[in-house]
Formats: structure tokens, sequence, C-alpha cells
């Protein structure tokens, strides 16, 4: 087996195994029953806020010093929001590794095809995980779940669409 080839049968099982273990993170926090990932996600908007007010004190950006209900109202108006774009990050960045290793193996031919199968992977595994909430105490599957999933993963197959553009490009010009 010739070193390149070894090379490149490496970085697809790193590959494989960073994409297995990136489900495997998305399905184990689906797991979670709806007073634990509220509480979870509460507590770390929590504490950003109270990170970003100790910074912005620290370095005299201002000099706010809001109160305990203060913060825990802008912690609930915060948190769902941002706990939606938690979902599409996490189908953005598995999209892009779908989609990297796809270019490993396919050597960007049909790269048009390797973006929508990517997106459809990405589709069935947000439809797979938002069925597999169904049965966690206090969790339902929603379908504006599975949809801004979906959004996330588009966005990823474009910055790994506009990254490898740019390769393309560059080694063209060379």
């Amino acid at each position: 087996m010739s070193n390149s080839v070894f090379k490149k049968l490496l970085i697809i099982i790193l590959g494989l195994a960073l994409i297995g273990s990136w489900c495997f993170a998305i399905f184990k926090l689906s797991d979670m029953d709806s007073a634990d990932s509220n509480s979870k996600s509460t507590s770390l908007v929590e504490q950003g806020i109270r990170k970003v007010i100790d910074f912005t004190n620290e370095y005299d950006i201002s000099q706010t010093y809001p109160s305990d209900e203060t913060i825990q109202a802008a912690t609930k108006f915060i948190n769902a929001p941002l706990r939606k774009v938690a979902h599409a990050s996490v189908y953005c960045v598995m999209a892009t590794l779908i989609i990297f290793i796809g270019v490993i193996l396919f050597n960007h031919r049909h790269y048009f095809m390797l973006a929508l199968a990517t997106i459809l992977l990405c589709f069935i595994f947000a439809l797979t995980d938002e069925y597999h909430q169904t049965f966690i105490d206090g969790r339902t599957g929603q379908m504006l779940d599975v949809v801004i999933d979906t959004i996330g993963a588009c966005i990823g197959v474009i910055i790994a669409s506009t990254y490898q553009l740019a390769w393309w490009l560059g080694r063209r010009s060379n």
C-alpha cells in the first residue's frame, strides 16, 4: 500500500470516527429529559451573561450591576432562541464534516450530488433525533427543530462549498 493511499485511508477512518462521535454526541444531548436540558442551557446562558457583565465592567466598557432578577429575566429571554441557534450550529458542523470527508472520498467528482446527499443525511438524522426525543420524559419531537437543523446543515454545506471553491480557484490560478 502506497503512502498516499494509506494517508487517505487514515483520514477517511478518522473523519468517519469524528462524524460518528458527533452524531453520538447529538444523540446523547437529546437523551436528556426536558428539565435537565433546560436547566443546563439556562445555567450556561446565565453564566455567559454574568461573564460578559464582569468583562465589560473590568475593562471600563460599562459600569452596570444588574440585579439577579434582571439577569434571570435576560436569561429567560435569551435561552430559547439561543437553543435554536445551537440546534442549527450542531448540524452546520455535522454537514461540514460530512462534506469534507465526501470530498476526500470522491475527489471533487459529483460535488453537487455530494452537497445534496449531505443535506439529505443531516435531514434524516434530524428526523430520527426528533423522533427519539418523543421517548424522553418531557420532550417532544418538533418539526420546527428538524427545519432548523436542516437550515444549519445547508449553512454548513455553503461554508464548506465556499471553502472548496476558494481552494479550487486558488489551485487553478497557480
